[in-house]
């Protein structure tokens, strides 16, 4: 016997001997021997009983901890199994059995390889071999494994190989825990996936994207390297914005100023856009809009800022606003224009016309026509000539300024009308006029009588032509307006250029753009053409 078991039989013998207790039934001629053999034999009755009493508290104590034991390993939040070097399961808990989704009975004995996905089985088996290779240190590896219903779940598998002290039979072996990672794991996809968005649209946009921290900066992107004109982000990122900033904005205003109130409304209010100028390289002046926005990035509120060159967008709005200028300052000079042609017009036609049937007239006063009836009949007769010439050019400047068969008749009438009335021998001119929708608006009708009549004044005057031809036509979504004509023709060029000399070819220049039309000119010897194009209204 061991020293232990020893010490335990006379501390057991010594509660014996102090509970022992001699009978009175011995005759008191009993011999000592008798009395011995009779007190040992009492002694060792009272150690039989302490030892069974001993028993039954190793019992409950022994049923205590298999429950304890049940309890912490069977009920286990996570999966505990016990495997061999080729994953073989030798006990696993109700976890383990729940998450592979099959009872305990159909798993023992069952290589848990087969359980993990085809693809991750190179990297479980690695795991193990790490494992085995180093007995008693721990090791981790997260894996997706497959039940038989065809679903997966990811698990987070920790393990360690014990070795046997020596003192028993038993082989080595691996014992795993398993921890069900697929709500971590889905979670870390889609915050993966979002930072991958993000990363994406952050480095993949075309406008210049920022990140700040007052006013330095944490992130650019790309297209923010490429408009500083750098070649590397690592020559802006931790730089002062005002580094690539000139101290005072056009309105003399400190960039400084500017940029710190806008930033500190987008704090406040979550958004502000700023507008503001620097120059680049060759000096010349760089437009930025910026749109500045608070983010939280690690729990730290950073500014988002995005990045646009707006340089050609001011260039182009300049030019606009210069354009109408001219567009006004020039329909101011056609109505002028045309004042000065009615007022030539009035004097040199009708006023005189008028002037003279008041001479007329007087000459009716006269005594030579008082007294001679064939002089007064003839003053007579050319004052009422006079008379209706000037009716005549009166109704010729009001059609001029009220084109009244547009109006009654519409614009193939008009049209018409223009072709007959510049018909002056040696020239003839011809009309042609399409189909046009219904309800064309009335500004669009009277520009193209406008522009025909403008054309076919242009025939009369400069092309010295014997035949000539206005036509309206549909072509696609355009209106087109064409005049040909076999005359002199003049320098040839395709697009009339902006400015052209004569208020006429200005008016209709302008009267094109207006409608957002296009204008060509063509010109060949014997031959010219002007066509004019006009969208349809939507």
């Amino acid at each position: 016997m061991t020293s232990s078991s020893e010490t335990a039989l006379l501390a057991l013998r010594e509660q014996a001997e102090k509970r022992r207790v001699v009978s009175a039934s011995l005759p008191p001629n009993t011999s000592p021997e008798v009395q011995r053999l009779v007190q040992e034999l009492q002694i060792h009755q009272i150690e039989l009983q302490m030892q069974y009493e001993e028993l039954l508290v190793a019992q409950a104590e022994a049923a205590a901890s298999r429950t304890q034991y049940q309890n912490l390993y069977e009920f286990a939040p996570v999966g505990y199994c016990t495997v061999d070097e080729s994953s073989t399961l030798l006990q696993l808990n109700l976890r383990t059995a729940l998450l592979l989704g099959s009872p305990r009975q159909q798993l023992l004995n069952r290589r848990l390889a087969l359980r993990i996905d085809r693809a991750e089985r190179p990297r479980f088996e690695a795991f193990l071999a790490e494992l085995w290779a180093a007995p008693g240190e721990r090791r981790t590896c997260e894996l997706s494994i497959n039940r038989p219903d065809e679903t997966r779940f990811f698990a987070e598998l920790e393990g360690v190989v014990s070795i046997p002290d020596g003192t028993t039979d038993e082989p080595a072996t691996c014992r795993l825990v398993l921890h069900d990672s697929t709500a971590r794991r889905q979670a870390a996809d889609e915050l993966a996936a979002s930072e991958a968005r993000f990363r994406a649209t952050f480095q993949q946009s075309r406008d210049g994207m920022l990140l700040l921290e007052d006013h330095h900066f944490v992130d650019v992107n790309e297209a923010g390297v490429w408009m500083l004109r750098r070649t590397d982000r690592r020559q802006i990122v931790g730089h002062h914005m005002l580094e690539f900033w000139p101290e005072h904005q056009p309105n003399g205003r400190r960039s400084l100023d500017v940029l710190t109130d806008c930033m500190e409304r987008a704090r406040t209010q979550g958004w502000c856009r700023l507008e503001w100028m620097r120059t680049d390289s060759a000096g010349l002046p760089v437009w930025d809009e910026m749109s500045f926005n608070p983010v939280v990035v690690q729990g730290k509120v950073l500014l988002h800022a995005i990045w646009r060159d707006t340089t050609e967008r001011k260039r182009l709005q300049q030019a606009e606003r210069d354009q109408q200028q001219a567009l006004a300052e020039a329909v101011l000079a056609a109505e002028e224009s045309e004042k000065r042609r009615i007022a030539e017009s009035l004097h040199n036609g009708l006023a005189q016309q008028l002037y003279a049937a008041k001479l007329s007239l007087g000459q009716l006063r006269a005594e030579q026509c008082q007294s001679n009836p064939a002089t007064f009949a003839q003053a007579h007769t050319k004052t009422l000539q006079l008379l209706a010439a000037a009716i005549v050019q009166t109704r010729t400047l009001s059609h001029e300024l009220i084109p009244r068969t547009l109006q009654d008749f519409g614009l193939e009438a008009a049209l018409h009308d223009i072709c007959s009335d510049y018909s002056i021998a040696p020239l003839r001119m011809r009309c042609q006029m399409a189909a046009l929708p219904a309800g064309l608006p009335p500004h669009l009708l009277l520009a193209l009588f406008r522009m025909a009549q403008e054309l076919a004044n242009n025939i009369v005057k400069h092309a010295h032509a014997t035949q000539a031809s206005l036509r309206i036509a549909l072509e696609d979504e355009y209106i087109v307006l064409s005049a040909e004509d076999n005359g002199v023709g003049f320098e040839a060029t395709l697009i009339l250029p902006e400015k052209q000399k004569g208020v006429g070819w200005q008016t209709i220049q302008d009267r094109v753009h207006l409608l957002q039309g296009t204008l060509e000119r063509q010109s060949q010897p014997a031959h010219t053409c002007v066509t004019i194009r006009l969208p349809l209204p939507a």
